[in-house]
């Protein structure tokens, strides 16, 4: 499956049943987070629109579920441990419904991450040949794939190996052995997907903006 194109604040507008202006107004005003392209034009990914709109009430449209546009890797050497992760994140296991690819090793990993360009990449740090290390660094220094979340998933999560793989742009960190409750939000919490301690706090619906005309 394709990886989903981000909207157009127009395209967005049309699944919340909103003015375009209305929209351009919730990110000016960081509700709704988007970026620019170079041109200046406001894009949004669409599992980030489908949790501004679980958080603000607004019905979200299938087109919006997670089974449809979030992918992920899981890079470990272990395969009974990315056989797992599938089974509890995976749409054809009856999992939590992502789209889930396993790989073994790092060339792999890279293949993949380049291939699907995931929106999460769970990742060991000891593998054979290019190691869990060098795999974050390569995701997060390429401006193809960087946009990707890393969650590091290892026995070895040691204050060293956290600072550096945080100065490598790791984003989590989950030690093994790990809580599947724990993985689920974790997972969810990086992916924008509000999570069951998320739900608990939500807002209520915002108030309707009289916006300003919006360029983007």
């Amino acid at each position: 499956m394709p990886v989903p194109k981000p909207f157009t604040s127009t395209k967005a507008a049309r699944f919340c049943h909103v003015s375009h202006a209305a929209v351009c107004n919730w990110v000016k005003l960081g509700k709704l987070k988007a970026y620019r392209t170079p041109g200046g034009q406001y894009r949004i990914e669409p599992h980030v629109l489908a949790e501004f709109m679980h958080r603000h009430g607004m019905p979200v449209p299938e087109e919006l579920s997670p089974a449809k546009s979030l992918r992920i890797v899981v890079v470990d050497d272990q395969v009974e441990i990315g056989q797992g992760v599938m089974r509890v994140l995976g749409k054809e296991s009856g999992g939590s419904g992502y789209e889930v690819e396993t790989a073994l090793d790092g060339y792999t990993a890279g293949r993949l991450v380049q291939s699907q360009r995931p929106d999460l990449v769970i990742l060991d740090i000891r593998m054979p040949g290019i190691d869990g290390f060098a795999v974050c660094e390569n995701i997060k220094s390429d401006p193809a794939t960087r946009g990707a979340k890393n969650l590091i998933m290892s026995a070895f999560i040691t204050k060293e190996n956290v600072a550096r793989l945080k100065a490598l742009g790791a984003d989590a960190f989950l030690e093994k052995p790990f809580d599947i409750a724990i993985l689920k939000e974790k997972v969810q919490k990086l992916i924008g997907l509000p999570t069951r301690r998320d739900v608990a706090r939500l807002s209520p619906p915002p108030s309707s903006f009289s916006p300003a005309g919006c360029t983007p």
